[in-house]
C-alpha cells in the first residue's frame, strides 16, 4: 500500500494533488508544527500570496492548534474575486469553490484546510483516501516513519524537497521495515493554487497528473 504525508496546505498547487493522485492513502500531518509564514496560511494566486489572518499567539504551535480570526471566508472569497473574476472557466467553477469555502464553519486553521482539501479531491474526482493519525512523537524522517507504520504502508511516495533528510541513514530505515521510498515526478506546470488551475484550464486533472518522465 502506497502511501503519501503532507501538511494540509491552504487550496495547495498542482503537485499535492499529484501526489495525492498516485497513491492509495494520504496522511494529513496536522500535528506538525506551524510554518507561520509557509503554505498552511497562504498560497500563491496568480502569482502572488493570499493570506489567512490568524488570532494572536499563533507562534510555535502545532497546526491543529492554530486560530484563524473570523471572517476568513469572506476574505479568502473577495481575493479570489479579486484575481480571477474574468478567468476563462469563472463562470462556470467559480461558483463551486466559493462553496467549498462557506461550507466550512471552523476557525482551526487544520480543520478549514482539511475540509477544503476534502471537498477540492472529490470535485476532481481523487478516490484516495484522506486519513490524519495519532499525534507522532519521533522527528525527522522517524516521524514519517513512524506514521506510515500507522497506516501498514508499504510504499512511500516523497515530494523531491524531503531528499535533503532522507539520506543514506534514513533510505537504511527504510529498507529494515520493509518500506518502499519513491520520489514524486510531477512536472510543474505552475506553483499557484489549484483554483489558478481551475480557472484557467479547460482540464484541470491533464495539469494535475502530468508527470515529468512523460516527456
Amino acid at each position: 500500500m502506497r502511501a503519501a504525508i503532507h501538511q494540509p496546505d491552504l487550496l495547495p498547487w498542482p503537485g499535492f494533488w499529484f501526489k495525492m493522485l498516485n497513491c492509495d492513502t494520504f496522511v494529513l500531518a496536522v500535528h506538525d508544527q506551524l510554518q507561520k509564514h509557509w503554505v498552511q496560511r497562504r498560497v500563491k494566486m496568480r502569482d502572488t500570496w493570499v493570506t489567512m489572518p490568524l488570532e494572536s499567539g499563533a507562534h510555535l504551535v502545532p497546526i491543529n492548534e492554530t486560530m484563524v480570526k473570523p471572517g476568513w471566508q469572506d476574505h479568502l472569497e473577495s481575493s479570489i474575486r479579486g484575481r480571477y473574476v474574468g478567468a476563462r472557466h469563472w463562470k462556470s467553477r467559480s461558483g463551486d469553490v466559493l462553496e467549498m469555502i462557506h461550507a466550512v464553519d471552523s476557525h482551526n486553521l487544520a480543520d478549514i484546510n482539511h475540509q477544503l482539501i476534502l471537498s477540492m479531491r472529490d470535485y476532481l474526482g481523487i478516490t484516495t483516501e484522506v486519513v490524519v493519525t495519532e499525534p507522532p512523537t519521533e522527528k525527522a524522517a522517524d516521524r514519517v516513519l513512524e506514521q506510515l507504520q500507522m497506516v501498514g504502508a508499504t510504499s512511500y511516495l516523497s515530494g523531491t524537497g524531503a531528499k535533503d533528510y532522507l539520506g543514506d541513514e534514513a533510505r537504511a530505515k527504510f529498507d529494515q521495515l520493509g518500506i518502499g521510498l519513491e520520489f514524486s515526478d510531477h512536472e510543474k506546470t505552475t506553483g499557484d493554487s489549484i483554483v489558478t488551475v481551475l480557472m484557467d484550464y479547460d482540464d484541470p486533472m491533464e495539469i494535475v497528473s502530468r508527470a515529468a518522465t512523460a516527456h
